[in-house]
C-alpha cells in the first residue's frame, strides 16, 4: 500500500496559489529570504469524511474529550491538517482543538485534544479502489480507521479486516461533491 499522494498534491496546489504572494513581497522589499508557505497551506477542508462503500460519515454526538467517534448519516465537518508528509490530524470544524483519535485502549476511536494527546495523527495511504484514502493510526501501527457499517463507534483494525469499511472519501459539504484521491 502506498502513501496517499493526491491529498498531498491538493495541499501543494493550494500552497502554490499562496506562495507566490510571499515571494513577491520578499522580492519587492529587497530581502533575500527563504520563505515557507504559510501554515494555512497545510490545512484542507472542510469536508465530511464518508466511508467509500457504505452510507456513513465520521461523526460524533458530542465533542467532549474521550467521547466516541461514530458512524453517522450526517457527519461532522472536518479539516485535514498535515503534520509531516502524508501524516494528518483530523480536526473537527465545530471545535478545531478536538481531533479524531485512536483511543488509548487500542481498539476504538474517540475525541481527543489535538495538541497534546496520543493517537491523533493518521498516516494516509491510497485505498484499493484507487480513489479513496485509508487512514492508519501512527500510534497503533498496522491499525486503520474502520467502521462496521452499522452506525456504531469507529474502531481501529488490521488492514482489510473482514467486515470493516476502511476506505474513506472527503465530501464537500456545500456541494456534496465526492473528492476522489
Amino acid at each position: 500500500m502506498k502513501r496517499l499522494s493526491a491529498l498531498r498534491n491538493l495541499l501543494a496546489r493550494k500552497s502554490v496559489r499562496v506562495f507566490p504572494v510571499g515571494v513577491t513581497a520578499i522580492a519587492v522589499s529587497g530581502l533575500l529570504l527563504a520563505a515557507a508557505p504559510p501554515a494555512s497551506a497545510t490545512t484542507t477542508g472542510p469536508y465530511y469524511l464518508k466511508e467509500s462503500f457504505a452510507s456513513y460519515r465520521v461523526g460524533a454526538p458530542s465533542l467532549s474529550p474521550y467521547d466516541p467517534v461514530k458512524e453517522t448519516l450526517g457527519g461532522r465537518e472536518i479539516y485535514f491538517d498535515e503534520t509531516t508528509f502524508a501524516h494528518y490530524k483530523i480536526r473537527f470544524k465545530a471545535d478545531t482543538s478536538k481531533c479524531v483519535a485512536a483511543a488509548n485502549n487500542g481498539d476504538t476511536v474517540d475525541i481527543k485534544p489535538c495538541s497534546s494527546a496520543t493517537g491523533v495523527v493518521w498516516v494516509a495511504h491510497d485505498g484499493q479502489d484507487g480513489c479513496s484514502v485509508v487512514l492508519e493510526s501512527q500510534h497503533f501501527s498496522g491499525k486503520y480507521l474502520s467502521g462496521d457499517g452499522n452506525g456504531d463507534q469507529f474502531h481501529i483494525r488490521s488492514y482489510q479486516a473482514n467486515g470493516w469499511y476502511q476506505q474513506f472519501r472527503p465530501v464537500v459539504p456545500s456541494t456534496g461533491q465526492v473528492i476522489c484521491f
